[in-house]
């Protein structure tokens, strides 16, 4: 809502035809050279039989490596070779392959991201951290999607947690916890170059260099760029939404000792992204108007992490990061600086108990130019959030029973303080079986817009049925300084097991409760007579949103069907009631479809040559603001290794029809939808 970064189209149209006959080419080269043998790989997640799959240890749900089994909370991990047989090429679209996310593209660059419900351009429900580094925005408490990107063939894995952390993570965390872990700078030596074309990616090249400063260092540098074309209108017209990025970043990875490790990491991008602009605030005839024009975004961070072996039962990581965003629009224009250090001391004082405590602060720096649209009061504000937080993991039975223990309290500049704990149960009657329960209290702190923005969402014509007014009726969303935050209480019931030593499942049950949701309520309306004669009819921020229900069951099912083919089977359904709200704008129950189902193949045809099937079903949207139909996609893709250090692969996207609309926004804005496309991709190995 704040900063609508729609995508404007491309200066030039592609050449077609030179692409479709490279597209033909890449793809006989691949069935010619299916016999070969297949270029050496690093072990993957999807190589692993399914018993070592569920000794992989994540980190992102106590903050702390613990082996898949041994979670008592519905996580899912995106391996690097998921990422890579996807065809996936932006973080969004890599989310999809989650269950119980809610992922639908909004134009070329834009997506809504969402877990459990509440899906908008702008989700605010849901944490997302690259490397432990927090990637949402206090403009709004979301994610600018279109500029959190990294080179795709360096990410180790995503770890994907449905429902609350905010024990361990804090505010924002309410709904999920997404946590994109890179690999580190010793993983992969030498050089990797990717280059690539297509109908929507118009082309896009990458360059990675990793190697070694002597025994106990290393480093790995890298840079990339894209240039992605537009999606289309209903009736099929050329969107201005297309999207140009550049990024580079680096990371070096030091041993001190044998107790002392440290990482330095950072990243550097500038993009440019169309957008047709819809001004909202015109008081003359015909009172709407809109253009085309590029908004511009830039940014860079740097990372520090220390970590230290006190003793064999005691460890600490200190983790300080600096990010700073920068965007500019005809809308609105925000520089915001982030310094943020965290602190977690885990100590194992005997064979039942695993406690960890830490302590967290940031401080944010916000500057804003707006417009007659979207402008904030103050301009300038800086903020300071601070936290504590504790866990004791505890064995009961030892190997059998385990109870988490934990939470959190943190004090933000705009809701005060909040106290959001965690209570975990895990039972273990044998090594293939697992059942899980959890109860969770967290909250949502109100963003810098919902407390200081003054957003225009429109303007009524004087003389309409629906409104005969003398004058022009301006409709504004004002900003609520006293606003509360927003709190989430949940339950969750999980089960997971390995039936066969090639089959396994994974479930997990959900009712969120939610009371003072952030809505917007009509106030009383006024008459101004600047800049010119209009009636302004408010709309307010307040904490009406009550008795808000979302139930839900998430199924995952894998199945290692021969040696050489893997199925994934998932399915997510959800129940939203939104009956108690009562309030002004989009139906947010509506924007989360009741029903998603996906189906994923992976089939190595030879020791050189793969293919790969991904087959969606997103149901209806059916919200007051929606109105967008279920839709089945399929994508595919057929990679083969010419030779040992170069592989060509073929991708095509959403290929059971020409276009189809995954999401509509709220307030009119004009709905963008998705086509059916085509890329090549060679990754080189030097």
């Amino acid at each position: 809502m704040f900063w609508l970064m729609r995508n404007r189209g491309g200066r030039g149209r592609p050449d077609f035809r030179r692409r479709s006959r490279l597209v033909s080419f890449a793809c006989l080269l691949s069935v010619a050279s299916g016999g070969a043998r297949a270029a050496d790989q690093a072990p993957d997640l999807s190589a692993l039989d399914l018993e070592a799959l569920m000794k992989v240890e994540v980190s992102s749900v106590s903050r702390k490596s613990q082996l898949m089994s041994d979670v008592a909370a519905a996580v899912y991990v995106i391996s690097h070779n998921d990422i890579k047989r996807s065809g996936a090429t932006s973080i969004p679209e890599i989310l999809r392959l989650a269950p119980g996310l809610q992922v639908a593209r909004v134009g070329a660059s834009a997506w809504a991201v969402s877990a459990r419900g509440f899906n908008w351009r702008y989700s605010d429900k849901l944490l997302v951290l690259m490397d432990g580094r927090t990637l949402y925005t206090p403009l709004f408490s979301g994610v600018f999607w279109n500029v959190q990107d990294t080179m795709i063939e360096d990410i180790e894995r995503v770890e994907v947690i449905r429902g609350p952390g905010a024990a361990m993570w804090g505010s924002n965390a309410v709904n999920g916890v997404i946590n994109i872990i890179t690999r580190s700078a010793s993983h992969g030596g030498g050089g990797l170059a990717v280059v690539g074309a297509g109908s929507d990616e118009r082309g896009f090249a990458s360059a990675r260099y990793a190697g070694a400063a002597g025994d106990n260092t290393g480093y790995r540098i890298y840079a990339k760029a894209f240039d992605r074309g537009p999606t289309v209108a209903p009736g099929g017209e050329r969107a201005d939404d297309d999207w140009r990025a550049m990024q580079a970043g680096f990371r070096v990875d030091h041993s001190v000792s044998a107790q002392d490790k440290l990482t330095v990491q950072g990243d550097a991008y500038r993009a440019i992204v169309g957008e047709r602009v819809h001004l909202n605030a015109v008081l003359t005839p015909p009172y709407q108007a809109d253009y085309a024009t590029d908004d511009r975004a830039s940014g860079a961070n740097v990372l520090l992490k220390w970590s230290h072996r006190i003793s064999d039962i005691s460890d600490f990581v200190v983790q300080t990061y600096y990010d700073r965003a920068r965007f500019t629009a005809p809308k609105l224009s925000a520089d915001v600086r982030t310094y943020d250090v965290d602190f977690q001391h885990r100590i194992r004082p005997g064979e039942r108990h695993d406690f960890m405590w830490g302590v967290s602060y940031r401080a944010l720096r916000i500057d804003t130019d707006g417009s007659a649209d979207i402008s904030f009061t103050p301009d300038q504000r800086n903020g300071h959030i601070s936290a504590v937080f504790f866990q004791d993991d505890i064995a009961l039975i030892r190997e059998r029973l385990r109870l988490t223990l934990g939470g959190k309290y943190e004090k933000s500049y705009t809701a005060g303080g909040q106290w959001q704990p965690n209570v975990r149960l895990l039972w273990t009657p044998n090594d293939d079986h697992a059942v899980w329960a959890a109860y969770s209290r967290a909250s949502r702190t109100p963003s810098y817009g919902e407390t200081s923005a003054r957003i225009a969402l429109g303007v009524v014509p004087p003389g309409i049925p629906q409104n005969p007014a003398p004058a022009p009726v301006a409709i504004i969303a004002q900003a609520n300084p006293d606003l509360a935050a927003e709190r989430l209480t949940a339950y969750e019931l999980g089960y997971r097991a390995q039936l066969h030593k090639r089959l396994s499942i994974d479930a997990a049950l959900f009712t969120n409760r939610y009371r003072d949701l952030s809505m917007l309520t009509a106030g009383a309306s006024a008459f101004e007579t600047a800049p010119l004669p209009h009636v302004v009819a408010p709309v307010v921020y307040g904490n009406d949103g009550q008795g808000y229900t979302a139930r839900g069951l998430e199924l995952v099912a894998d199945w290692r069907v021969l040696d050489w083919m893997r199925v994934e089977a998932t399915y997510t359904h959800i129940r939203m009631d939104s009956r108690t709200l009562g309030s002004v704008g989009a139906d947010v129950a509506g924007a989360v479809p009741r029903n998603q189902a996906s189906l994923r193949w992976q089939m190595d045809l030879s020791a050189r040559t793969q293919l790969d099937g991904w087959l969606r079903y997103v149901g209806r949207l059916s919200g007051a603001d929606q109105g967008v139909d279920a839709y089945t996609t399929l994508d595919m893709r057929l990679a083969t290794n010419v030779r040992p250090d170069l592989e060509l692969a073929l991708i095509g996207q959403n290929l059971l029809d020409s276009r189809h609309l995954e999401f509509r926004e709220a307030f009119g804005a004009r709905p963008y939808e998705i086509r059916r496309g085509a890329y090549v991709k060679a990754t080189l190995k030097f």
